[in-house]
């Protein structure tokens, strides 16, 4: 008999091995599939910053439900400056070349040619208005028939359209600043406000026409500011104005007959008498839903009571009491409302949320979006780079 314990010592160390050559194939299969997985998500657009083996099998997923759920897509050069927007039911594209009318399954419908240096569409839920910033062209329109076109003495600056029909510029000359004009539905001039030394940055025509509102940028203090004016449209003087000081205010919206003004980091809501109803400030305010109904809805970052600021979508009611909060899913950029929910834009995805902070679904694009609107309670519209596709955003994908 053999006694020699060697043979044996050689079979367990073979076994040993054997272990470890295995341990050591698993190894290396996990970081070849980790690898793939990886360039795959980076190939697909996924975004890195918020990275998390959930986030990215909810990406795959997603981009998987693409191929059902895109319901059509509209191609456009990229070449120059290009505008889009939902309105009266059609997808709008401007260009410096052309303006053209969609209908949300992709059909165009109709497209005039026109020559713009600086493409803007500005809209109401009745009429749209065409302007070439820096330009002097104004072109008004009712659903896809052009009303009125106008050539301006001045270079316009901004332009807004209310339901009533009141288009409401703003210029700049040599002689002049800024100007303030109010052109009606059938195109003739109602009010115009000269301004020599105040910058106009938004007007705003308000209460059925009667009263124009004008942000304006003030300069006299160690920092630019912002004066609120309140102007009848049959009076020189304004009969009532707000000074925010040290703030800039770039974008002012309407609830009915009131007014709200958004600025970096503050809300100031007045009513048609000029009188400030309520404000609240906030760290830094990111976004605001463009269409203000029952609520108000913000996003930005804002800090309660004892507790340090954190990033949070906001809805506000008519007084500035908070009806609902909840945490931003990431940076949001721009937002839309449906009946009772929200979509929340990044730059590159879409999530849908209920006013009351559930999540009810995200959507992942391709490309850096630029805009996207909420149409239906799972439906969205998103422009990117290039291209406007119809999607439905699946609870599957939360």
């Amino acid at each position: 008999m053999n006694t020699n314990p060697k043979p044996e010592s050689n079979v367990i160390k073979f076994k040993k091995s054997g272990i470890v050559s295995v341990i050591s194939f698993l190894l290396l299969f996990i970081a070849i599939f980790a690898t793939a997985f990886i360039v795959y998500l980076r190939s697909s657009g996924y975004d890195f910053s918020t990275m998390s083996v959930k986030d990215a099998v909810a990406f795959l997923k997603d981009k998987e439900n693409k191929k059902s759920t895109s319901s059509t897509e509209i191609t456009f050069s990229q070449d120059g400056s290009i505008d889009c927007k939902l309105y009266a039911n059609f997808i709008v594209i401007l260009s410096q070349d052309s303006i053209k009318w969609y209908e949300p399954n992709g059909k165009l419908l109709q497209e005039n040619a026109l020559t713009l240096a600086r493409p803007a569409l500005r809209i109401s839920e009745k009429y749209m208005v065409v302007a070439d910033i820096s330009g002097r062209d104004i072109f008004f329109y009712k659903g896809k028939k052009q009303l009125w076109t106008k050539k301006l003495d001045s270079q316009i600056i901004n332009v807004d359209i209310n339901d009533d029909g009141y288009c409401t510029v703003v210029t700049q000359s040599k002689e002049f600043k800024s100007a303030v004009q109010v052109i009606d539905v059938n195109g003739l001039e109602k009010f115009t406000k000269l301004c020599a030394e105040d910058i106009v940055v938004t007007a705003k025509t308000i209460n059925n026409g009667d009263d124009v509102f004008i942000n304006k940028l003030t300069t006299g203090g160690v920092k630019t500011g912002t004066m609120l004016e309140f102007n009848n449209i049959y009076d020189e003087k304004p009969f009532a104005s707000i000074d925010v000081a040290d703030t800039i205010i770039p974008l002012v919206l309407t609830q009915g007959d009131n007014v709200v003004a958004v600025g970096q980091n503050l809300i100031l809501y007045m009513d048609k008498q000029g009188k400030e109803v309520w404000r609240k400030n906030a760290d830094s305010i990111f976004c605001v839903v463009p269409d203000i109904g029952k609520y108000m809805v913000v996003a930005g970052k804002f800090a309660g009571t004892g507790e340090a600021a954190g990033q949070k979508v906001l809805v506000l009611d008519k007084k500035g009491n908070e009806v609902y909060s909840f945490d931003q899913p990431e940076n949001i950029i721009g937002m839309d409302i449906y009946g009772n929910r929200l979509l929340l834009r990044t730059q590159r995805s879409v999530y849908l949320y209920s006013l009351k902070g559930k999540k009810l679904g995200q959507y992942s694009a391709r490309n850096e979006l630029k805009d996207a609107y909420l149409v239906g309670d799972n439906d969205a519209i998103l422009v990117s780079g290039g291209s406007i596709e119809t999607v439905k955003i699946d609870d599957s994908t939360t």
